[in-house]
């Protein structure tokens, strides 16, 4: 039983320093920030060019290739 009750302070115990630690540091917190910021960029860029894909650029595409396939048949 002794090292039972051994065995469950010393998890107390890491929990605990753990929690503190967890609570106190800072470490990482820019980090997390910044890809947040970078990755919300990144979408924005990617919808911005996927509008203007759309209309400007898949357009006279598929124009060109329906013309090319209509003049085979």
């Amino acid at each position: 039983m002794k090292l039972l009750d051994t065995m469950v302070i010393k998890l107390q115990n890491k929990v605990h320093f753990f929690l503190e630690d967890l609570k106190e540091s800072e470490r990482g917190d820019t980090n997390f920030v910044s890809m947040l910021l970078i990755i919300g960029i990144v979408v924005v860029l990617a919808g911005a060019f996927l509008t203007i894909a759309k209309t400007n650029i898949l357009t006279p595409i598929k124009l060109k290739i329906t013309n090319f396939i209509n003049s085979l048949g």
